[in-house]
């Protein structure tokens, strides 16, 4: 008797760990099938219906495998467009020029003080002609059109002619019929903006940002001409040739990216004194729900934009090496569309 109970005991505990191996085993393989099927959603669930009816594929981003993460977007004369971005390394930050869709170079940019410029180089703008625009930190430096345009066949570096406080966070900016436009970029908690920046508009929305309208004849405008009210976490803008839509590029991390586009015409609500800058008044015109006309949902991470009048052009940063392992759609191009008639 004795022995027969010894034996019980000596089995009784190898039933019960059989039991919780097998139970840590399905713990496990339900765990692994549960994110395997939330990979297969993440990586291949998404639709994109605006995107792939409206949106067509265009040049190719430069240097992603280099680094190179690019930011802005913007036009120069005929067929040259410039890439603006910084470099996941910490070298100093890039401009790349493009030339019917080929790129000719790069041009890196030198300080007042003779140090290189290699911080978050945010959006790219130019008239065409004398100068080219880089909006970063609340600052916006100015090079010069001809030296960019040379200096990139060598991929050296041009200094810069002049900068001037932007009288906001200045994270894009937009070049438009003699006009220099410079907006911010919100988000709660880590890009914050100044308080009288967040305005209530005649909707009712909360708006967050703004894009301050800048002469763009002289190398160091002082004060803004005329101010519109945004929403936040908006990377760049564009506008239709007629003038009367004004077009953002909305996204921020792995979500989905947003193109709004807004009416702007006679009837869009304004206030003649809807901020003070300077000492001075400026007319603020609120982007909101009443004149939203559009909203595309594309792929995550669109940058800035630029147009050709005929065409929207948009940039993303999803296929740099510093976001590619963790996104959808890894974007290597830029992309292009027309708005809708009714839009």
């Amino acid at each position: 008797m004795k022995g027969n109970t010894e034996n019980a005991a000596g089995v009784q505990p190898e039933k019960k760990r059989g039991g919780k191996l097998v139970t840590a085993i399905a713990v496990i393989v339900s765990v692994i099938a549960a994110l395997g099927i939330f990979l297969m959603v993440w990586y291949l669930g998404d639709r994109y219906d605006d995107f792939d009816a409206r949106f067509r594929q265009e040049a190719a981003i430069p240097a992603l495998d280099e680094g190179f993460i690019p930011q802005g977007l913007g036009n120069g004369s005929n067929d040259v467009q410039f890439i603006s971005g910084y470099m996941n390394d910490g070298s100093p930050s890039r401009i790349y020029v493009l030339e019917d869709g080929q790129p000719t170079g790069y041009v890196t940019i030198t300080l007042d003080d003779g140090s290189d410029f290699d911080g978050h180089m945010g959006g790219v703008a130019s008239n065409g002609t004398s100068r080219v625009w880089v909006a970063s930190g609340g600052k916006m430096y100015v090079l010069s059109y001809s030296q960019v345009m040379s200096t990139a066949e060598e991929n050296g570096s041009v200094e810069v002619t002049s900068s001037w406080d932007a009288h906001c966070n200045a994270s894009f900016c937009y070049y438009r019929s003699g006009y220099i436009y410079v907006g911010e970029f919100y988000r709660a908690g880590n890009y914050e903006t100044d308080l009288e920046h967040r305005l209530t508009t005649p909707a009712g929305d909360e708006n967050t940002a703004i894009i301050l309208r800048f002469s763009g004849t002289t190398n160091t405008p002082s004060v803004p001409v005329r101010a519109y009210s945004i929403t936040g976490q908006i990377q760049g803008m564009a506008m239709n040739e007629a003038g009367d839509r004004i077009i953002l590029s909305q996204s921020y991390g792995l979500t989905n990216s947003h193109i709004l586009t807004y009416s702007l015409d006679s009837s869009t609500a304004h206030d003649s004194d809807g901020l003070e800058i300077d000492g001075q008044d400026v007319d603020v015109y609120f982007l909101d729900s009443a004149n939203l006309v559009a909203d595309y949902e594309i792929p995550c991470m669109s940058e800035g934009m630029c147009s050709d009048g005929d065409r929207i052009y948009v940039l993303f940063e999803s296929a740099s090496v510093k976001y590619r392992p963790f996104v959808r759609e890894k974007l290597e191009h830029i992309y292009s569309f027309r708005l809708r008639t009714t839009d």
